[in-house]
């Protein structure tokens, strides 16, 4: 899912490589980015919860 999401948000592939290499060996982004999908998915099980 995670991989999803950043795909969605970036769909062209060779942006993505070019800016991998920024991101790929600094802590705090990756844990940036774990923290978004983990938001969106809290997001989705309260809404989803919501509607029962």
């Amino acid at each position: 899912m995670a991989r999803l999401v950043i795909k969605a948000t970036q769909p062209d592939g060779a942006v993505r490589e070019r800016l991998r290499p920024e991101y790929a060996q600094d802590a705090d982004s990756l844990i940036s980015i774990a923290h978004v999908v983990a938001v969106e998915f809290a997001t989705i099980a309260a809404a989803n919860d919501y509607w029962r």
